[in-house]
């Protein structure tokens, strides 16, 4: 019986965890924890391997072109991880 209570609360933290991160939360939660620094910090929410830039001009050109394309205004900055520049979605 206490084998099942620790398996219990074990898989309570865990999902606790998970939503906590932002991982597995919703969508507009905006907490950067250390869990998001794993190769799966490198992949769009449609699974595809985030584009790099080397130089800053690179990375904002792109975000311009996207803003006029898709008319959602997009913007850059560097990332922790690998130091480079990507584009995202401004806020």
């Amino acid at each position: 019986m206490a084998t099942l209570g620790v398996l219990v609360i074990a898989v309570a933290v865990l999902f606790f965890v998970l939503f906590w991160s932002g991982r597995y939360g919703g969508k507009n939660r905006t907490g950067v924890t250390s869990l998001h620094r794993s190769p799966r910090a490198h992949v769009t929410s449609k699974g595809r391997a985030k584009k790099g830039y080397a130089k800053r001009e690179d990375a904002e050109a792109r975000a311009q072109y996207l803003t006029k394309r898709d008319g959602v205004p997009m913007n850059v900055y560097r990332c922790d991880t690998c130091q480079k520049w990507h584009v995202g979605h401004a806020r």
